[in-house]
């Protein structure tokens, strides 16, 4: 049956920071920069069905997986998997379950 969300991702955003070092702030009036791997992104997966990230290199695949599975967590959004979030321990567990949701990479 392929009726029931598996996992729900809305208005995910993965920002990274960046600060110069202290000599190129002073001197050159560097800034921090923000690199915006993740903007804004939505789906969602039905259960019996499955999602391809494709693209090109740098193009924020890994980090999308890396949030859906609990690694990272978003500057803004929300992740559910199974109606929760993957972060979050179902009951009488200590931390998230391994057995949930799964990686699989590309084998060149």
């Amino acid at each position: 049956m392929t009726g029931n969300v598996m996992i729900r991702v809305e208005n995910l955003r993965r920002y990274f920071y960046s600060t110069p070092p202290l000599l190129n702030r002073l001197i050159e009036g560097k800034r921090r920069q923000t690199i915006r791997a993740v903007d804004g992104i939505d789906f969602e997966i039905k259960t019996g069905r499955c999602l391809s990230l494709v693209g090109e290199s740098g193009c924020g695949k890994s980090t999308v997986a890396r949030l859906v599975v609990g690694l990272y967590k978003p500057t803004t959004g929300r992740v559910e998997f199974g109606g929760g979030r993957p972060d979050s321990p179902a009951a009488g567990e200590t931390g998230p379950s391994p057995q949930r949701v799964q990686m699989i990479f590309q084998d060149p």
